[in-house]
């Protein structure tokens, strides 16, 4: 049951510490794929750590919440002092890795960055409207420049614009759905007070919006030979997949946590595969395809 705490399905997120390299196009470098592995767990580990907290600070609120009431916390299945020991443990274990990092002393801070801003939200800002979606999104950021630092590879400004305008967008639709199968009178989470579906529904779409046009920005600017023109052909992909998303947020399936929409949806799952295919034929093989202009 205490396993249940470091909610390992949410691991998926951590990916993003291997985006620079990828994109990059270096990722089968050996300097740079023996690393992969402890990127990963390092940063996983700091996470799971954090999912500890915000479950101990939350669990009286969650056995107010229709389905949160059920995790090991809320429903007394695991005591508090063995979940704090259990995140303690995990943020130390999480520094272990970074020794071996291209830059130990930058990857260091930035984990431990990570696990400031986020512990500050599960105690403090989580009921500060504003603050804990801007907080919720430099999660996702945290991850592309922990990736950075521990690779040695550089992060495109295009790259930063878009996992910041995505994180905004599946924050305000995480918030966008907690109040609309809550309602803003909720005692488990009190800053949907703050919010309305009116002001949500505008920066979910901007962001939504934002976070295509830097995508499809970055994808034509790139002037590495095998990427010009080609990556072009992962943009309608990359259209379903949003419009899927939305879809299912929309129908209130799910609470617009992207990680369970993804799990729980083939649809998303085939075209997310899909998008990684065609970005790894170009960036990797593209030398082997036909030029493409346009």
């Amino acid at each position: 049951m205490i396993f249940r705490l470091c909610r390992f399905e949410h691991w998926i997120k951590n990916i993003l510490v291997l985006l620079p390299p990828f994109f990059l196009g270096v990722i089968f470098e050996r300097e740079i794929f023996v690393r992969l592995v402890p990127a990963f767990l390092s940063f996983s580990l700091a996470a799971s750590a954090i999912y500890v907290v915000n479950d101990l600070a939350d669990r009286e609120r969650d056995r107010r919440h229709p389905a949160k009431r059920n995790r090991p916390l809320a429903s007394g299945a695991v005591m508090p002092r063995a979940a704090a020991a259990l995140a303690a443990a995990l943020a130390l274990a999480s520094f272990a890795a970074t020794p071996f990092a291209h830059s130990p002393i930058w990857a260091a801070f930035i984990l431990a960055s990570y696990i400031a801003a986020n512990a500050a939200y599960s105690l403090r800002f989580k009921e500060t409207p504003l603050v804990d979606i801007f907080i919720l999104a430099s999660g996702f950021v945290f991850r592309i420049f922990y990736g950075g630092f521990f690779f040695g590879t550089p992060i495109s400004s295009w790259m930063f614009l878009c996992v910041f305008s995505g994180a905004l967008y599946f924050a305000c639709g995480k918030r966008r759905a907690e109040l609309a199968r809550l309602g803003p009178a909720t005692e488990s989470r009190s800053v949907l007070r703050a919010y309305t579906s009116r002001f949500l529904d505008a920066h979910y779409y901007m962001f939504c919006a934002l976070a295509i046009l830097f995508y499809c920005l970055w994808t034509i600017t790139r002037t590495d030979q095998n990427a010009v023109g080609k990556l072009a052909l992962a943009i309608p992909v990359m259209f379903f997949i949003v419009a899927r998303y939305n879809l299912i947020v929309e129908k209130g399936a799910e609470d617009g946590d992207p990680v369970p929409v993804l799990l729980h949806d083939k649809w998303l799952l085939v075209s997310l595969a899909l998008f990684v295919a065609l970005n790894f034929t170009v960036i990797y093989l593209g030398g082997y395809l036909p030029r493409v202009a346009y």
